[in-house]
């Protein structure tokens, strides 16, 4: 996390070196994730967010502090990365520092934190089994953000992909549901309106990928509260989620019914024009189609697939060679398609949005690369 300037290369590299990492140890990773409170502009970032599936019923979010500075202030942000954590409500945080000294390990542990110190940063970076070459690094997707959004004259791409990721830390769950879908809204549709083959095309349909990951997560979080419950039990928490961003549909609604009793208190004809606005509302809630999402959930085999699915979606949006959506894995596919069919995007249209490339299939296995792991 940073409260001032980057780190420069050497910061963005580790990040990469580390990203990279917790990927093949079998994490979602979502880099640069901005920290907002009550919509002002970003306080911080988090330079890695972790989402891990330790076991079937279980689900673990941390955050990762990066600093390559050659005379880091390590206690300081020890202390500050433990705040930050605790601000976030996460299950733990990592600090990774160029510091070689061993009393950092010790303060670590006594605030409840692990540390990637000078030595196990230099055991990941020499080996030769953690970066993925075929990926594009966050520094170059975000790059091409930029260059899309200036030959537009906007800033549409950028505000979208930081929303998406910003939803991963601000209530997490059933909120980060509706913003990523309608991030996956707002991408499938340039996807689909731009010209075939082109950079912004083969862009938009990159970060409908990404949000679509995000859309998966944030539904396989709400899937494991509802994981022990009948399952007409666990559809209508899903259902309420995608519609209302809320588990409890009247929860949801709380806000509504809060405007809604200030229309009955001061505006003319209050009580008629709050039940007019509450019928609209309700039928336009009622008309969310989250049937179609929801149904493809339920086909799944496993509780698992939601987290697979995050992957594989997050692997092929930082693809060099991106995969068209027929080149996708058949479950990959078939739940991409119901964000579509969700966002009245036509699948056909999307599907031929940009030709197909022969490109490699790496696994997103884990070795063995340093502290987390045996050495080798």
């Amino acid at each position: 996390m940073t409260t001032g300037k980057k780190t420069g290369k050497k910061g963005f590299l580790l990040e990469e070196v580390l990203r990279d990492y917790f990927l093949r140890a079998g994490y979602f990773v979502v880099r640069g994730v901005p920290y907002r409170v009550d919509g002002n502009d970003d306080l911080t970032d988090i330079d890695l967010w972790l989402y891990e599936r330790p076991t079937g019923s279980a689900r673990r979010r941390q955050i990762v502090d990066v600093k390559a500075k050659s005379k880091p202030k390590t206690v300081e942000r020890l202390l500050w990365t433990k705040g930050l954590a605790e601000a976030l409500d996460v299950d733990g945080a990592y600090v990774a520092t160029t510091d070689t000294r061993p009393i950092i390990r010790k303060i670590a542990k006594k605030l409840g934190m692990l540390i990637f110190d000078g030595k196990d940063l230099q055991r990941i970076r020499a080996s030769n089994k953690v970066r993925f070459s075929e990926h594009l690094t966050d520094d170059e997707l975000r790059q091409m953000v930029r260059s899309v959004d200036e030959s537009r004259k906007s800033k549409d791409f950028q505000l979208n992909l930081s929303d998406v990721k910003s939803s991963v830390i601000d209530n997490f769950g059933p909120s980060t549901v509706v913003r990523s879908l309608d991030a996956v809204a707002y991408y499938a549709s340039q996807v689909t309106s731009a010209y075939p083959n082109s950079p912004t095309a083969k862009l938009a349909g990159r970060l409908t990928y990404f949000s679509g990951a995000i859309v998966a997560i944030g539904l396989d979080a709400v899937s494991v509260d509802a994981a022990f419950r009948p399952l007409e039990d666990r559809r209508a928490i899903l259902i309420n989620a995608i519609r209302y961003g809320n588990t409890d549909a009247e929860a949801g609604l709380k806000e509504l019914h809060l405007a809604l009793g200030l229309v009955r208190q001061y505006a003319d004809n209050g009580s008629v024009v709050a039940q007019v606005i509450r019928e609209r509302t309700s039928t336009k809630y009622a008309n969310i189609p989250a049937e179609i999402i929801v149904d493809e959930i339920v086909r799944m085999r496993t509780n698992e697939t939601l987290f697979s699915i995050a992957r594989e979606l997050e692997r092929a949006s930082y693809l060099r060679i991106c995969p068209n959506y027929d080149q996708l894995d058949t479950l990959v596919k078939s739940f991409l398609g119901a964000l579509l069919d969700f966002s009245g995007i036509d699948r056909k249209i999307f599907a031929m949005a940009w030709a197909r490339e022969s490109m490699k299939n790496p696994e997103l296995s884990s070795v063995d690369a340093g502290p987390l792991f045996s050495c080798s």
